[in-house]
């Protein structure tokens, strides 16, 4: 095989999965490595596909322009060993999508001449690619989960985690997205995923839906990895507790309500305390929280120290915070 470049990422990828070493040697003699830094554009929608790209490290954006004439938007990231602009070859029609290195990626390209004469020449080939086509089909068709080898990792300055997120589920991945702090030495997140729901979720001091929520309501530094694994249905255990679609729609709404919950309570180190003698609170479904906010205030305490606490999303904290205010129990 060529010298200098290792082939298993070309095994890991689902074009070559259990390829012979023959067709690998083929592939890899072609030797064409291109680097891409932060913020490169490999190719832009629209653009003729002549070549076929293989991650060898790093993580791809995949963007798709929207059809009100926006700005391009996050639609898919891809990891080590997985394919894209083998359609473009086959079918001769422009890219479908732009995509880029949102901090730094290797590419392995193959030329549109060398992808046919490897199809010609390469029975084992053509069946797999065939075999890769009918299975993205059918996961977009009948919504199959993909198998669970998916692997993207990237430091959060350079990737959307909401996006990140949103990808894991359309895909229909099973495994853990995991943030951390001081070179991976701090975990501070993790997210259960399994055939594309979040079945588990845990960020900071908080659990369940809350901590997904808090994903959007204060986003996360550091470095994030995601790592893809076969779980069986009977082992999963969940705190989630809403359907992933709809617990990206809630997460999205709140995002949405919080701004303006924070204008409205004003400062968030100001120390608020107990006004009235006793809690006064007629939501059933919240008065659990409402509690829990109302004793931390009898010392004395800041926006800041309640969503540190407290073990609800920001949303929660703030929309608790002024109702007190609104009803004059705190001062």
């Amino acid at each position: 095989m060529s010298s200098g470049i290792d082939p298993g990422f070309l095994r890991s990828s689902d074009l070559f999965e259990n390829q012979p070493d023959e067709v690998l040697q083929a592939v890899l003699v072609q030797d064409q490595v291109e680097d891409y830094g932060p913020g490169a554009i490999v190719f832009r929608q629209g653009d003729q596909g002549d070549r076929l790209y293989i991650v060898k490290s790093g993580v791809l954006e995949i963007l798709a322009a929207q059809t009100d004439g926006a700005d391009p938007v996050p639609v898919a990231y891809l990891g080590k060993g997985e394919v894209l602009g083998e359609l473009a070859l086959l079918t001769g029609s422009p890219r479908s999508a732009t995509a880029r290195s949102p901090e730094r990626a290797e590419l392995f390209t193959l030329e549109k001449a060398v992808f046919l004469d490897l199809m010609k020449s390469l029975p084992a080939f053509s069946r797999n690619l065939c075999l890769v086509l009918a299975k993205r089909l059918e996961a977009t068709t009948l919504k199959v989960p993909r198998a669970s080898s998916k692997q993207l990792q990237g430091n959060l300055k350079f990737f959307d985690l909401a996006t990140v997120i949103q990808t894991l589920i359309g895909s229909h991945q099973t495994g853990s997205l995991v943030v951390t702090q001081e070179g991976g030495k701090q975990k501070i997140a993790e997210i259960f995923f399994f055939k594309g729901n979040i079945a588990k979720a845990r960020v900071r001091h908080l659990s369940g839906d809350d901590a997904v929520f808090q994903l959007f309501q204060s986003p996360l530094e550091g470095e994030f990895s995601f790592t893809g694994r076969t779980v069986a249905e009977e082992e999963v255990q969940t705190d989630i507790t809403m359907p992933a679609i709809s617990l990206l729609m809630e997460s999205v709404r709140l995002q949405d309500e919080l701004p303006l919950l924070q204008q409205k309570v004003g400062d968030p180190v100001r120390v608020f305390r107990q006004k009235a003698a006793h809690l006064q609170w007629e939501d059933a479904e919240t008065v659990e929280l409402a509690a829990a906010v109302w004793s931390r205030l009898k010392k004395g305490a800041s926006l800041n120290d309640l969503q540190q606490t407290v073990p609800r999303c920001s949303y929660a904290v703030y929309r608790t915070m002024l109702t007190l205010i609104e009803t004059a129990q705190v001062d």
